[in-house]
């Protein structure tokens, strides 16, 4: 028997508001410790998948503090019931901290603060976070708000990504992530309550987007939880206390899509008889339709080229092409 440590991730999930970034890491990882404005974070976990998530009480302010609370984090031989850490809306702290240093750089000969320097302080921040992340000893999330491709101050053209004050850093902070990914809503997703798909497609110039388990493609079901599931390394995704029987229907819903079962008539079927509470049945059979979707899109076979293949029913349509501009 195997004793090796399962494997963490560092996933960055970007995006424009309310596209259920905050929901999915919620869901993903429901025993996280949590990072952000607590009443926002909590309200989304009990009015969307009903449990009170732990958030901790003085969060970080700007990146100098998230970077120590993660390394006194990294630090602690018992994590607790915790298995991930998630940085919600680390735009703004990162915004924040841009704030904090322009007041705060050096003076130069000229009389003039030295314009680089929170820069230089961002990249610095930055880095120490990929670098801690990987001893934290659980998986870290980040969400971020999106940012637009554009050019930066030389000229250069620069892709979209998680929205950081830095164009250059668009492209460098992904880099050092397992995962990364845009948060997109795509009318065609068969999810009934909220058709959310994750865009991941690291051909595409445009956007900076990235995924090493080798499960996201260019429509992905936006759920986090189910496609480090469907990847072949051994990641630890647990439930809540009492709440595990949630894999179960989540399995009911997915072999049923898999056979070629609608959607509603599967979920249908997998909730008959059951009296749970309505929001945790639907977080299951929301992972259950991701897990069916993914489920259909491996049993694809990697030496199939032909183009019926890639576009049938089974494998869902692509969502709009990001903008150009």
């Amino acid at each position: 028997m195997s004793s090796e440590t399962p494997p963490n991730v560092m996933v960055t999930v970007y995006g424009k508001p309310k596209q259920k970034k905050t929901s999915d890491a919620l869901a993903a990882f429901p025993r996280a410790l949590f990072l952000g404005v607590p009443s926002a974070i909590t309200l989304v976990a009990q009015n969307e998948l009903g449990f009170t998530p732990s958030v901790h009480a003085d969060s970080p302010k700007n990146l100098p503090e998230l970077v120590s609370m993660l390394k006194s984090f990294a630090e602690l031989r018992d994590k607790g019931d915790y298995d991930a850490v998630v940085v919600d809306d680390t735009s703004h702290l990162c915004q924040r901290s841009m704030l904090e240093w322009q007041d705060a750089a050096p003076t130069g000969r000229s009389g003039k603060k030295d314009k680089f320097y929170p820069y230089q302080q961002l990249n610095q921040y930055l880095l120490e976070i990929a670098h801690t992340s990987r001893y934290l000893g659980v998986h870290l999330l980040m969400n971020f708000h999106e940012r637009l491709p554009g050019t930066n101050a030389d000229g250069r053209f620069c892709p979209g990504g998680p929205d950081v004050p830095s164009r250059n850093q668009v492209e460098t902070l992904p880099s050092w992530c397992d995962i990364s990914v845009r948060s997109m809503i795509d009318p065609t997703y068969p999810d009934p309550w909220f058709p959310s798909v994750y865009y991941c497609d690291p051909t595409n110039p445009e956007w900076v987007t990235g995924d090493r388990t080798g499960v996201c493609s260019a429509k992905t079901p936006g759920n986090i939880r189910e496609i480090l599931r469907a990847g072949e390394s051994n990641y630890n995704l647990s439930r809540l206390a009492g709440l595990e029987w949630q894999d179960d229907v989540a399995q009911l819903v997915a072999d049923a899509i898999v056979s070629g079962m609608p959607v509603q008539e599967a979920i249908q079927s997998a909730v008959s008889g059951r009296n749970d509470n309505n929001l945790h049945l639907r977080w299951a059979c929301q992972d259950g339709i991701a897990r069916g979707i993914l489920t259909t899109q491996s049993k694809q076979s990697l030496f199939d080229f032909s183009e019926a293949k890639q576009t049938s029913a089974s494998s869902p349509s692509l969502p709009p092409p990001p903008p150009t501009k």
